[in-house]
């Protein structure tokens, strides 16, 4: 028999210090055709930030949905709603441990940014912010959202990419940050010039001054 939700049945892998001895905790995500350790080398070690416990769940088949993340939301069901719901019960774990969603940072990388940017979208709370290298929420260029004014009121959210990203077209970045602005976040919107697809030690610093300044996020 298929398993039904197979990214639920992947590992965890867990770096740095435990999470009720950490300032705050990433749920990081990767890429497609990547995994939590090409995450940890990517980011965890450029970080430089002992006091941060990394959560890393990993995709089935290396992949969280099946198509583009332009491409119209039926096309990536129902991957799709399955890795978010992942993101969702880790989340939810993390707070069962105590770390409040304020203490909470959602951070990926391509896919994985695209990922991060729609459950942050999707479950407006007061996550302590949400870190999208290369990606924007998951749609069609000018698929109507429906805008929560106030809903994700002074979250910091950071979307950081390559002016000439092979996969991720740089306009449906700008539309995700409009988005975000509409809804109350504040938002700090990199779009550098080149046309590679990777993340740069520029993006490690935008990401590490909006996470400056958090070791005492919660009790």
């Amino acid at each position: 028999m298929l398993n039904p939700d197979p990214h639920n049945q992947m590992p965890l892998s867990v770096f740095g210090p435990p999470a009720h001895d950490a300032a705050l905790a990433v749920i990081l995500v990767h890429g497609r055709g990547q995994s939590p350790e090409w995450m940890h080398e990517q980011v965890v070690r450029r970080f430089e930030r002992p006091d941060i416990a990394w959560h890393a769940p990993a995709a089935a088949e290396h992949s969280w949905y099946p198509q583009r993340f332009i491409e119209p939301l039926e096309a990536n069901e129902p991957r799709l709603s399955q890795a978010l719901a992942r993101l969702e019960s880790l989340s939810a774990a993390l707070r069962e441990q105590g770390i409040p969603y304020e203490a909470q940072v959602l951070m990926g990388f391509s896919q994985g940014a695209c990922l991060c940017s729609e459950f942050v979208w999707r479950m407006p709370r007061p996550y302590r912010a949400l870190v999208a290298f290369t990606g924007g929420l998951i749609g069609p260029p000018g698929m109507a959202r429906h805008i929560r004014h106030g809903a994700l009121r002074n979250m910091p959210v950071l979307l950081s990419t390559w002016g000439d990203d092979p996969y991720v077209p740089a306009e449906s970045v700008r539309e995700s940050a409009a988005c975000f602005e509409q809804s109350g976040a504040l938002v700090t919107l990199k779009i550098e010039g080149a046309t590679e697809h990777g993340i740069r030690n520029a993006e490690i610093g935008y990401a590490r001054e909006i996470l400056a300044g958090t070791a005492s996020s919660y009790p």
